[in-house]
């Protein structure tokens, strides 16, 4: 089940998933859940497991390590809200796929 967390300070939002933390399938469904949202193509921006996709409005960077999980990091430009907002769509998405 994917649910959002906490959101930090520093702009960083934490989801958690089954076996997020142990595995990565779960970073993978989920950027590339949003990413069929936004008919764009999955882009790697560092060598750190951080990725961004195109045409993303909000401009989101997810990423995910072995300490943190499914982290995604919200630029200051972009309201926190509409972020939490459009995650939070992504995260009911996959739970109702997984009921089904």
């Amino acid at each position: 089940m994917f649910k959002i967390d906490s959101i930090s300070k520093e702009r960083w939002i934490f989801i958690s998933a089954k076996n997020s933390f142990y595995e990565p399938d779960a970073f993978i469904k989920f950027v590339k859940e949003y990413q069929s949202k936004l008919a764009g193509r999955i882009i790697s921006i560092s060598d750190q497991t951080q990725y961004s996709i195109e045409n993303d409005p909000l401009r989101l960077v997810f990423q995910w390590d072995d300490c943190f999980g499914i982290t995604v990091v919200v630029p200051a430009e972009v309201d926190i809200m509409a972020a939490e907002k459009a995650l939070s769509y992504i995260c009911d998405e996959l739970n109702s796929q997984e009921k089904e």
